[in-house]
C-alpha cells in the first residue's frame, strides 16, 4: 500500500484536479461597502488562499453573510468553496442556495460565477455528470474570452465519466455535447492504434470544423500527435508462468492478448520471459533487457518488484504490483489490483451526499483485517470519522455481538439492565441503533454479507448502506439468496465485469470466481498502458477509460483506477447512484 503522502498527491492529480479559484471581489471597485466589510472580506480571502478554510468560514459567518452588501454574494461563494475543502458537501450546497436567493445572483455574470463555483465544488466531490452539465451550460453563457479554461475543465470532466455515464449522455442527443463524447470515445476505443485514433480525430475535426474541440483540440490529441513513435514496437511480458502464480499470470497474459488481437494494425512484437526459469529476478530482467524492448510488463510478485526498484532500469518497466513505499526510480511504473483505489472511490461516492461518518465491520481473515487497516488509513486522510471498528467470528453469536457493538445496541441493552436492576422490575423497551452513522464499510465475501444485512435491518439500521470493495463480489449470488439480504450493499467493480460490457467476451469466464476475470482485465489494460504510458508522463492530466476503470497516473509513477460502483437489485447487478442510498440521511437533517 502506498504511503499517505503519495495517495494525497494522487488525489490531487486525479479526482480533485483544481487549484484555489481566483478571488472574486475587488474592494476598490465597489461604492456601497464599508471599510470594515471590505477588510473582513480581504481577511477571509487571505485565509482561504492560505488553506485556513474553517477560519475563512468563521469570519464570513461573523461579518459578511448576514449583512446585506454588494459583496454578500461573493462571500457566500467563498464560504461554499471553503466548506468543500473541509469535505462538507451539505454546507457547500447550503451556501450556494443562499447565494442564489440574493438579488445580486440575478445578474448574468453572477449566474456564471455561481455555476463556476458549483462546478468547482462538484469536481472536488467527483460528481462528474453534474460537472459536465454545468460546464456545458457555461459554454453557452460565458463571454468568448473566458471560455478556454471552462472548455479544458469540461474535457477533464468528460474523461472522468465512466462508459455507462457516457452512454447515458449520448441518449440526450445534444449535438455540441455529442461532439465531446464522440472524441472521448475515440480515445476509449481500445481496438484502435494511436495512429488510427489520430486519424479518426482528424476526420471528425474536418467534418465538424466549428465545434470548440475542433477549433482548440484537447491536449491529449495534440500530445499524441507531437510524439513520434509513441506506440512500442517490442513488448516483453516478464511473469511467473509456472508454480503457484501460474493461473494468475496466465489470466494476465490472456487479457493482454485479448487487447493485442483487437488492434487491427501496427501490432508490436511480443516476447514472454518466464521468471520461474531464472534463479533470480535480476537474471530474468537481464534476459528481458537483452531483447532491447520498448517496454517490459511485470514482474508480478511484490518481492521481485522490490528488488528491481533498486536497480538501474535501461528500459521502462510497468510492474504489476506496488510497494508500501514507492521512490519512483527512473523507468519504473506500477499498475496493480489494490483495494486502496476502490476505498478512495467509495469514500468520494459517499461524500457526494455528505456522508462522512463510517463504521468498519470485517471478517477475521488476514486479508480482511489488512483491508480494514487500509480503509482506516484512507479515512484519516479523507476526513472521515470512524465511529467503530469491529471484526467478528463467523458464527451467529459472533455476527450478532459485532453488530450490537458497532451500532451501540449493546449499550442500550446495558442501560436497560441497569434501570431494571435499580427499579427492580422489567422495562418494556426496544434497543435501537446509533444515529451518528452514515454507512458501514464491510469487508467479507457476498455469502458473509448476506448474513449481515438482515442483522442491520433487525436493529433498525435499515437506512444505513453497506459499502464494500470488489472482494465482496467474488461470485454471482446463489439462486437461493433472498434479494433483500444483499440490497443496499454498494461495492466497487472493474468495468470489464459490469453488465453489457463485452470487452473480454473472447475469453472464457470462470463462473465460480471473479478474481481471474479481474486479472484478465489487468492484463488487457497492461497492453493499453504499454502503448500509452508515455502520454501520462508528458500530460499528467491524462485519463483513459479502460477495463479496470478510469486510469490516471500520479507523480510517483503509480497508475490509479477509478472503478464503477455497483449494487444488487432483485438479485441482478446494477449501477449505483449515491442519491438512492443517502437521501434519507439528507432529508432527516433538513
Amino acid at each position: 500500500m502506498e504511503q499517505p503522502q503519495n495517495r494525497a498527491q494522487a488525489n490531487t492529480s486525479s479526482s480533485q484536479e483544481r487549484t484555489l479559484p481566483p478571488s472574486i471581489y475587488h474592494p476598490k471597485k465597489t461604492t456601497d461597502v464599508s471599510k470594515a466589510l471590505a477588510d473582513a472580506y480581504l481577511s477571509a480571502k487571505n485565509l482561504y488562499q492560505q488553506g485556513e478554510f474553517q477560519q475563512t468560514i468563521d469570519i464570513l459567518e461573523d461579518k459578511l453573510l448576514t449583512t446585506p452588501s454588494s459583496i454578500q454574494f461573493e462571500a457566500y461563494l467563498l464560504a461554499a468553496l471553503s466548506a468543500s475543502y473541509l469535505d462538507n458537501s451539505m454546507d457547500s450546497k447550503s451556501y450556494l442556495e443562499q447565494a442564489n436567493q440574493l438579488i445580486a445572483s440575478r445578474h448574468p455574470d453572477n449566474q456564471n460565477k455561481l455555476k463556476e463555483t458549483k462546478a468547482s465544488i462538484l469536481e472536488h466531490f467527483g460528481s462528474w455528470l453534474e460537472v459536465v452539465d454545468l460546464r456545458m451550460d457555461l459554454t453557452y453563457n460565458l463571454p468568448l474570452n473566458e471560455g478556454e479554461e471552462n472548455q479544458a475543465k469540461l474535457w477533464l470532466a468528460i474523461q472522468n465519466l465512466t462508459q455507462n455515464e457516457i452512454d447515458e449522455l449520448f441518449q440526450q442527443q445534444k449535438p455540441l455535447l455529442n461532439g465531446w463524447l464522440t472524441i472521448s470515445s475515440i480515445l476509449r476505443n481500445q481496438t484502435l492504434s494511436i495512429d488510427q485514433q489520430l486519424k479518426m480525430f482528424k476526420n471528425w475535426q474536418n467534418k465538424n470544423p466549428n465545434h470548440p474541440a475542433a477549433l482548440s483540440p484537447p491536449q491529449d490529441f495534440e500530445m499524441m500527435a507531437s510524439v513520434e513513435q509513441m506506440a512500442p514496437k517490442k513488448i516483453i511480458l516478464m511473469l511467473p508462468m509456472s508454480g503457484k502464480l501460474e493461473r494468475a499470470s496466465q489470466a494476465i497474459v490472456d487479457g493482454f492478448f485479448a487487447s493485442f488481437y483487437k488492434q487491427q494494425e501496427a501490432r508490436p512484437e511480443i516476447h514472454v520471459v518466464n521468471v520461474d526459469d531464472y534463479e533470480t529476478i535480476n537474471d530474468a530482467l537481464t534476459a528481458a533487457n537483452k531483447l532491447q524492448p520498448d517496454v517490459i510488463i511485470g514482474p508480478l510478485q511484490k518481492s521481485n518488484v522490490a528488488q528491481i526498484s533498486r536497480l538501474e532500469l535501461p528500459y521502462p518497466v510497468i510492474a504489476l504490483n506496488q510497494l508500501d513505499i514507492n521512490l519512483h526510480p527512473k523507468n519504473l511504473y506500477h499498475f496493480s489490483l489494490n483495494a486502496e483505489d476502490e476505498i478512495h472511490e467509495l469514500i468520494a461516492f459517499a461524500k457526494q451526499q455528505g456522508a462522512t461518518k463510517a463504521a468498519i465491520l470485517s471478517t477475521q481473515d488476514t486479508w480482511a483485517l489488512k483491508q480494514s487497516d487500509e480503509f482506516r488509513a484512507e479515512a484519516t486522510k479523507e476526513n472521515v470519522t470512524i465511529t467503530s471498528n469491529q471484526s467478528y467470528a463467523n458464527t451467529p453469536k459472533g455476527r450478532q455481538d459485532a453488530i450490537q457493538k458497532l451500532l451501540l445496541v449493546n449499550e442500550s441493552y446495558a442501560r436497560k439492565r441497569s434501570i431494571e436492576k435499580w427499579i427492580r422490575t422489567n422495562v418494556d423497551s426496544i434497543a435501537r441503533s446509533r444515529e451518528d452513522l452514515d454507512y458501514v464499510y464491510y469487508i467479507g465475501k457476498l455469502n458473509d454479507a448476506k448474513q449481515i444485512r438482515p442483522l442491520l435491518d433487525f436493529y433498525f439500521a435499515d437506512k444505513i448502506p453497506m459499502l464494500a470493495s470488489s472482494t465482496l463480489n467474488d461470485s454471482a449470488p446463489e439462486r437461493s439468496t433472498k434479494p433483500e439480504d444483499i440490497e443496499r450493499i454498494l461495492f466497487t467493480e472493474a468495468p470489464a465485469l459490469t453488465p453489457k460490457n463485452t470487452s473480454l467476451d473472447v475469453l472464457p469466464k470462470n463462473q465460480s470466481s471473479n478474481i481471474l476475470r479481474r486479472l484478465q482485465a489487468l492484463g488487457a489494460d497492461s497492453y493499453l498502458l504499454a502503448n500509452k504510458y508515455l502520454l501520462f508522463t508528458l500530460l499528467p492530466s491524462t485519463k483513459i477509460s479502460a477495463n479496470t476503470g478510469i486510469i490516471t497516473m500520479d507523480e510517483n509513477g503509480i497508475f490509479h483506477k477509478r472503478p464503477e460502483i455497483m449494487t444488487y437489485r432483485k438479485g441482478n447487478l446494477v449501477y449505483a447512484n449515491s442519491h438512492q442510498f443517502f437521501e434519507q440521511k439528507e432529508k432527516a437533517e433538513k
